[in-house]
């Protein structure tokens, strides 16, 4: 049988498998990504990229090709409640539709566009998949699409996988030293760990139909995110997808009824021509493992925390995840960390990813449609910046301190100030996955302090009061940010040099 080895295995090339493959890529790790499917999604599903996901993507190269692949979804913004389209957008005036239907939510949005480079983008995962997977393709990168994991094993040295290769039916072994599991809400690889899961479960079955339609006359001007309809005969969601003639339609309670006449009902245009590309079976699920981790083998995405999609989060938590992973498999594998820096992906991830889907979940009324309520309510965190923190190992800072974020605190993320005044360089341009230590003043002392630990860079802000105002340092301190953008310290002169290697080692676990 045919054997290969690499350092580690992705399974699964959706969203969170090819960017788990560029952020390995990134820190120059060896992997294998397998994947059953031919090829990238052809469904739309996810339509939005959070602004803390942006700023990833910013720092791969990708934000401004995913706003230019989602600009034909990006007026879609609003949700709209009737009986069928075209009445609705008749009777409603124009200044609810869109924006305006949820103006705290667009208010917090202004104000947070202060305080990141990035932003909300709209871009359907059928896009942002291929965007991505050129990417990957671009770099070279070793990915094997219509490649099937059949069985995997792990001892305390390495995984082992069988993948057959679906076009031939040839069965080889993959050997790796860890594997990322990046295989869907049904995830083999969780199932066969026998990882116990939390939260409400599967309750409730959708038929997801993506169909063409050109109803770009009747909506423009008058763009929206979603359109609900909840009758004795129809209960679905509408969806936005270009605005012009690609929709979805998500439709709870099935009957006896073409699919194209639930179609026109909805619309409202009897003699409508529709075309349905293509239908997709779908739960409404929140379930949450309680292990990412298991020996050498990590869970990410959707594997790890099943969310319905009324948050708006089930792509960006996946993403994060491997960001927040790959810079730690990194540092083990170049034996520059512990393993015990590998334990803090589940400490630090783990209790994110169960918030947003048991938010997600929250947020389902019971029709199946989404509860504008909590829309209102949750809007403002659902926008993406970080307002969370991580109390792991990898962060020095007291266990009982409370989290003030967007000030450079340890275990937030590092926060926003543009260093030009075009506003094209940003303080997160720093990072680029390395570890980066951002000096005030005193140059000669952290320059040999740096010498003493390598693979920190060094960062010289010379007494920038806007950066001191904004994290609330002096010039003799310094801020020591990890490779996934989150400050794991604050330094300060008044120590021996030997200081910031220290805190490497502790923060590295090693």
């Amino acid at each position: 049988m045919k054997q290969d080895s690499t350092q580690v295995i992705i399974v699964g090339g959706g969203i969170t498998g090819l960017t788990a493959a560029l952020y390995l890529g990134q820190q120059g790790v060896s992997f294998i990504l397998i994947e059953k499917h031919r090829g990238t999604s052809i469904h739309p599903r996810a339509r939005t990229i959070d602004t803390r996901t942006m700023e990833l993507y910013r720092g791969l190269g990708l934000s401004e090709a995913l706003r230019e692949g989602g600009k034909a979804l990006a007026p879609a913004w609003g949700i709209l409640r009737g009986t069928n389209l075209v009445e609705t957008l008749a009777t409603t005036q124009s200044d609810v539709i869109g924006k305006a239907n949820f103006p705290k939510t667009f208010a917090a949005m202004k104000a947070l566009a202060e305080k990141s480079p990035e932003s909300v983008c709209r871009c359907t995962q059928d896009i942002s998949e291929a965007i991505i997977y050129a990417r990957a393709v671009q770099h070279g990168l070793d990915l094997r699409f219509n490649h099937e994991l059949q069985a995997f094993q792990q001892d305390t040295d390495r995984v082992e996988v069988l993948v057959k290769n679906r076009e031939t039916e040839e069965v080889y072994a993959i050997h790796a030293q860890y594997m990322i599991a990046a295989d869907g809400a049904n995830s083999f690889v969780r199932k066969q760990l026998d990882i116990p899961c939390t939260g409400h479960g599967a309750w409730m079955d959708l038929l997801n139909i993506y169909f063409e339609a050109d109803l770009g006359a009747l909506v423009k001007g008058r763009e929206f995110s979603q359109f609900l309809v909840d009758t004795p005969e129809i209960t679905g969601f509408l969806l936005a997808i270009n605005n012009t003639d690609r929709w979805t339609f998500h439709l709870h309670r099935p009957k006896e009824q073409a699919i194209e006449e639930i179609l026109r009902k909805v619309i409202g245009i009897p003699d409508l021509k529709v075309t349905v590309l293509s239908t997709l079976p779908w739960q409404l699920t929140v379930r949450i493992a309680a292990q990412l981790r298991v020996n050498r083998i990590f869970i990410a995405g959707d594997a790890a925390h099943t969310m319905t999609p009324y948050a708006g989060k089930g792509a960006s938590a996946g993403v994060q995840d491997v960001h927040n992973l790959a810079w730690k498999l990194a540092a083990v594998l170049r034996h520059q960390a512990g393993d015990a820096l590998l334990d803090t992906y589940q400490t630090e991830r783990q209790p994110v990813g169960a918030f947003y889907a048991n938010l997600s979940g929250e947020m389902a009324g019971r029709n199946g449609l989404i509860d504008e309520s909590k829309l209102l309510q949750y809007g403002e965190k659902l926008l993406g910046l970080p307002d969370y923190g991580y109390q792991s190992t990898a962060v020095v800072r007291p266990s009982d301190a409370a989290f003030n974020f967007f000030k450079g605190e340890p275990g937030t993320c590092i926060p926003h100030m543009w260093l030009d005044e075009a506003r094209t360089q940003s303080t997160l341009d720093w990072i680029k996955g390395q570890f980066v230590l951002v000096a005030n003043g005193h140059f000669e002392y952290w320059d040999s302090a740096c010498k003493m630990a390598p693979g920190v860079r060094l960062v010289r802000l010379p007494a920038n009061e806007e950066w001191m105002s904004l994290t609330q340092t002096t010039p003799t301190d310094a801020l020591l940010i990890r490779p996934d953008d989150f400050v794991a310290a604050r330094l300060n002169i008044l120590q021996p040099y030997q200081q910031l290697s220290a805190t490497l080692l502790k923060v590295c676990g090693a």
